[in-house]
């Protein structure tokens, strides 16, 4: 097993809530993920907390997984997956809290797929007047964007400030645009100065311009939604 295997490494952990998939290590944790709620302790929850139900024998109390707030099953009777918490199987979610989650299935299903396959750009770094083919993708533990070509690069997410798309197609009587490229910033670790990378889509390359343009969709998608406190 390679260091870059090993320090993906994932392990199967069963919490109050369910079974989990999670990473050995937690430096290779994703920035996408959530923690697990601490639970509303049961005396302290003497009625539902969406419907005001008296639990007793008869209604039983339930936690959402994702709110960790009790819930009558009427009110909490939805299963449904919740990656960003690591689940294995879908779990129990209150009304609020499922909807989210099944807003979010789009990132995890889609995008976050199509960031991870990667797609061909031509990268210019800085002020630099010169840009290199590479491929840019998401690495497997969602942290780094790697740029490969005959150089190499790996920008942490969590560094990365302001993204901006970048468009043609725009005509003032509105009409389609199209995304051919990206303009990012990001700090360097141990420094609070700014660095830009430049991403341009080849006009060489049309058989790439619909993943390019697919890939970018999906960057402005993680970027609209601010990382780590959501994805949507």
């Amino acid at each position: 097993m390679s260091g870059c295997e090993a320090r993906d490494a994932k392990k199967l952990v069963r919490s109050p809530s369910g079974l989990r998939m999670v990473p050995e290590h937690r430096s290779a944790r994703s920035p996408f993920g959530l923690d697990e709620p601490p639970w509303v302790p049961d005396k302290e929850c003497p009625r539902c907390m969406q419907c005001d139900t008296k639990f007793d024998f008869i209604t039983r109390k339930h936690h959402c997984r994702r709110c960790g707030k009790c819930f009558c099953d009427k009110c909490c009777s939805k299963k449904v997956p919740l990656p960003r918490m690591c689940f294995v199987d879908p779990v129990r979610q209150c009304a609020e809290c499922a909807l989210i989650s099944q807003k979010e299935a789009e990132f995890y299903d889609k995008q976050l797929k199509v960031l991870m396959n990667g797609a061909t750009f031509f990268v210019t770094l800085g002020t630099s007047d010169k840009s290199e083919l590479m491929v840019c993708r998401l690495s497997n533990n969602q942290r780094y964007l790697v740029l490969d070509g005959d150089s190499h690069y790996e920008i942490e997410i969590m560094q990365i400030s302001t993204v901006q798309i970048l468009t043609e197609g725009f005509t003032p009587g509105g009409g389609n645009t199209r995304a051919i490229g990206m303009i990012l910033q990001y700090k360097v670790p141990g420094s609070e100065e700014l660095t830009q990378v430049k991403f341009t889509a080849g006009e060489d390359f049309s058989c790439n311009k619909k993943l390019a343009a697919s890939w970018l969709a999906a960057m402005h998608k993680v970027s609209k939604g601010g990382k780590t406190s959501r994805v949507l």
